[in-house]
């Protein structure tokens, strides 16, 4: 059943998606000045202090659960989305190719959960996938078809982040989101010194200039505490139905946000794929809509 969403709702979870796609061009900009190790590691510094002081740990969820998690999200999602964007992946393209998280998650819960795929499902991520053959096509160099495969990489660790929330039944997720930051920062400055060696922290405090900060701190506290936040809260609140099809949001904001922030160049090979892309993620995410609507109609044409 199909509840109606509180007006402020609709707009913080609609402002939540659009932020979500131009941070993608926040991070961007930043890449330019520092490190993309350390900017990872920076972003959950942040998420982390000082708020673990003031939050108590999350009830009901194990120590070992948020550990994963903070490596699942930080390590594994974020991490490799910065890389892969410093290897060339615009901002853009990086916000459509995180929406594939959505199709990871239906297949893991079609394997762990004896979870069913419907034919329209299957349908929005062929064509989704068409979109993919296409952006991957139009890609130069092989650094950034090696971004793209980082990008895809962390859209797959951030589907196992659903899955272990899911099969955790996580409440607190504020909560749950500041101290798995926590779990993240230690492997991801180890994992800096150990492939990029001293350099980037020694030059740490002058890459540290206003613009950087700034994308941090926005990063960290509107895009990653204050945004899963907001999601979270509306998912428990809302069926995640009628909630998860406002993702495809993200990836029109991202491509609009770096278009006009970025001067992103977008070609007529390269509009298609997107276009194509888009479409296939919106027809997945609105499978339920789409297969309820087509039975109705078809119920009332049989009276």
């Amino acid at each position: 059943m199909i509840k109606r969403m509180e007006f402020r709702d609709l707009v913080l979870v609609i402002g939540v998606t659009v932020m979500w796609g131009s941070n993608l061009t926040v991070i961007d900009i930043s890449l330019d000045g520092i490190d993309p190790f350390i900017l990872t590691a920076l972003r959950f510094t942040f998420c982390a202090l000082p708020l673990v002081f003031f939050i108590p740990k999350p009830k009901g969820v194990s120590t070992f659960v948020t550990i994963v998690y903070g490596l699942l999200f930080g390590v594994g999602m974020c991490w490799l989305m910065n890389y892969g964007m410093f290897l060339g992946v615009s901002a853009g393209v990086t916000s459509l190719l995180l929406q594939f998280s959505a199709f990871f998650t239906v297949i893991w819960g079609v394997l762990l959960f004896g979870e069913k795929m419907t034919v329209i499902q299957v349908a929005g991520i062929l064509m989704a996938l068409v979109g993919l053959m296409f952006i991957t096509h139009v890609t130069h160099g092989d650094a950034e078809s090696f971004g793209l495969f980082l990008v895809l990489l962390g859209a797959l660790f951030w589907s196992l982040c659903n899955v272990l929330v899911k099969k955790s039944k996580v409440v607190d997720i504020f909560s749950f989101v500041v101290w798995s930051s926590l779990y993240a920062i230690p492997p991801l400055y180890l994992m800096t010194y150990w492939v990029k060696g001293a350099v980037p922290f020694q030059t740490l405090l002058t890459d540290i200039t206003a613009p950087v900060l700034l994308s941090v701190l926005f990063q960290a506290y509107v895009a990653t505490v204050f945004g899963y936040w907001v999601w979270n809260r509306m998912i428990e609140k809302y069926p995640a139905s009628q909630v998860a099809p406002l993702s495809v949001i993200v990836p029109i904001s991202g491509i609009l946000t770096s278009w006009y922030v970025l001067d992103e160049p977008i070609g007529g090979e390269k509009l298609f794929a997107l276009i194509i892309t888009v479409l296939g993620i919106a027809l997945f995410m609105n499978a339920s809509r789409i297969g309820q609507h087509i039975a109705a109609n078809a119920l009332r044409y049989r009276r």
